[in-house]
């Protein structure tokens, strides 16, 4: 997703959760199916749930200054509520739970 179209989620869909991924990134690929498992979840049916591969965009790896992956971003109403890097599966759950409530 290009970074226009990006900014343009952020600004437009009420609750956004965003990972930020590559290719080449092993941990990305072991928090792959949780991210997956949330997305399917009832919990979480009002949650847009969006993936970047920032290998493929980079202008949107430099807008975010993400240098560790997997980077996750979730925004309630255009705005911030977290971002971070992280191998656990809690703290991605957590941030579903805070962007969701």
């Amino acid at each position: 997703m290009k970074l226009p179209d990006l900014i343009q989620e952020i600004k437009t869909k009420p609750r956004l959760f965003i990972r930020f991924h590559a290719s080449w990134c092993g941990v990305c690929k072991l928090l792959a199916p949780h991210v997956n498992g949330l997305k399917a979840d009832e919990a979480y049916g009002d949650v847009t749930f969006i993936d970047v591969d920032v290998e493929e965009f980079m202008d949107v790896k430099e807008a975010f200054k993400i240098n560790d992956l997997p980077y996750f971003a979730g925004f309630k109403g255009g705005q911030l509520v977290e971002e971070f890097s992280t191998a656990k599966k809690d703290r991605v759950t957590e941030l579903a739970n805070s962007v969701a409530s």
